[in-house]
């Protein structure tokens, strides 16, 4: 099954462009939602991309903030 991915918004974007990678080209990310979830140890590709799970049905509208994940 392909993994699925999410196309952040600008906003996020210049926010992820400014913090460290975790490796080259991507970063770990915690996701917090507008629900109070919080996603753990998702990949993030080039500040951009938000790689999601198979079973993740989130839209960019759920995101409340993503910072590094410690």
């Amino acid at each position: 099954m392909q993994q699925q991915s999410l196309k952040l918004t600008d906003s996020f974007i210049n926010l992820l462009v400014n913090l460290p990678e975790t490796g080259m080209g991507y970063q770990i990310v915690k996701v917090v939602l507008k629900s109070g979830q919080i996603l753990h140890q998702h990949k993030v590709i080039n500040s951009e991309l938000l790689m999601l799970e198979p079973n993740e049905k989130i839209t960019i509208k759920d995101i409340d903030k993503i910072e590094l994940d410690k």
